[in-house]
């Protein structure tokens, strides 16, 4: 039996607004984090609005993009797509306390065995929660972010990784930059492409770098004068559009994009592109409740008027939202992984203490720059961030 894939289970419309909670939430940021996943995020609200009503409905609804028949049939397409895609694991799950009534409709809606049980005791959940991110991420990630000492009735999680190798692998340097703000600083990595790589726009120069499994990461470098929220916004454009920016080949040199010739015994048969990046590997821990406007999470974390009244028959509120995430850019591959938690308490119970922690082209990114990983064929976008300082 032939398997879903990604661009058939999603509408362009559904990959679109998963793209735009992407782009919303990383540009509202005043920082944007060394790397995030918006689509981790994107299925939990699916969940989330399946089980409210009322305000706390119209809000999860219009920060997901969707509407009500779209949020209960895109967490089961979404994970029944993902198996198709070698390069792409996406797990979801829910974890219920001994005193929480799940709505057994609200139940049905879930993916297969989905529900799992809290005991309340952080001894015994701990374990079972980490093992939990730690399989569904191929070890990347091995605890699940939130504080089990705090009060959590009911615990909503989404894991996803994606691995890569590069179909031109870079070679290592084995030294650090020798020009420009990271000078003596990183692990330089170089690659040579024959094929058209690299564009440029009026605010930034976008590298692609093709990886194996339909997986593509793009790098985009911008003036100097440019926010972060202003590149990142600019990479998302390009990796949405094919017609966005000019090929490399046609414009001036501007953006950390160079050009030299050289001479060869045969001609050129293809656009030529010399691509220098820094290896890194990025953590995060983010705490989603301070993006709770454009996630529209604040009726659902308000503890006097959330209403999730279709989800159990005690009512309850989102009291922790975290995600934790890592991002791994080698010589060889490239590989990412989040895993987000809702953690959900009684309302009127007291909050959890928050913690907010031939003519070639050359382009080299050797100052701070966005980069993203997409899914090929859908476009849909799986992990992106800002890489301010490269750790290696």
């Amino acid at each position: 039996m032939e398997q879903t894939t990604l661009e058939d289970a999603l509408s362009a419309d559904e990959i679109t607004a998963a793209n735009e909670l992407t782009r919303r939430w990383l540009t509202a940021r005043a920082e944007v984090p060394a790397v995030a996943s918006g689509l981790g995020i994107w299925p939990l609200l699916a969940v989330l609005a399946t089980g409210a009503v009322e305000a706390t409905l119209e809000e999860l609804l219009e920060a997901a993009g969707i509407d009500i028949g779209q949020a209960a049939a895109v967490p089961a397409a979404l994970l029944d797509a993902v198996r198709s895609a070698p390069a792409l694991s996406l797990a979801l799950a829910a974890w219920a306390g001994p005193e929480v009534t799940l709505d057994p409709d609200w139940i049905a809606g879930l993916p297969g065995d989905a529900v799992g049980a809290l005991t309340g005791d952080p001894s015994i959940d701990k374990p079972v929660l980490d093992e939990w991110a730690s399989r569904n991420t191929g070890g990347l990630i091995d605890r699940m972010p939130v504080d089990l000492n705090a009060p959590i009735e009911l615990l909503l999680a989404s894991a996803l990784s994606v691995r890569t190798k590069w179909r031109t692998p870079f070679q290592e340097d084995y030294g650090p930059f020798q020009s420009g703000p990271w000078k003596g600083r990183g692990k330089v990595l170089r690659a040579s492409y024959r094929e058209e790589v690299l564009r440029v726009g009026p605010d930034a120069a976008v590298l692609t770098v093709p990886g194996d499994d339909d997986i593509d990461v793009l790098l985009a470098t911008g003036r100097e004068d440019a926010a972060p929220q202003e590149v990142m916004s600019a990479l998302i454009d390009a990796a949405a559009d094919a017609r966005w920016g000019s090929p490399a080949s046609a414009p001036a040199p501007s953006l950390g994009v160079t050009f030299h010739e050289y001479q060869a015994s045969t001609p050129q048969t293809a656009p030529e592109t010399n691509a220098v990046v820094p290896a890194f590997r990025l953590d995060t821990d983010l705490d989603l409740l301070e993006d709770a406007a454009v996630l529209g999470l604040e009726l659902a974390s308000d503890d006097e008027f959330a209403q999730f009244d279709r989800l159990a028959a005690q009512r309850l509120y989102i009291s922790q939202a975290k995600q934790a995430c890592t991002a791994v850019f080698s010589a060889t591959g490239f590989e990412a992984a989040a895993v987000t938690a809702f953690g959900m308490a009684f309302l009127g119970a007291a909050p959890p203490q928050l913690i907010h922690k031939h003519r070639c082209a050359e382009v080299t990114f050797n100052r701070p720059f966005a980069y993203l990983a997409r899914h090929r064929p859908s476009g849909l976008i799986l992990i992106a961030g800002w890489v301010n300082d490269p750790v290696e």
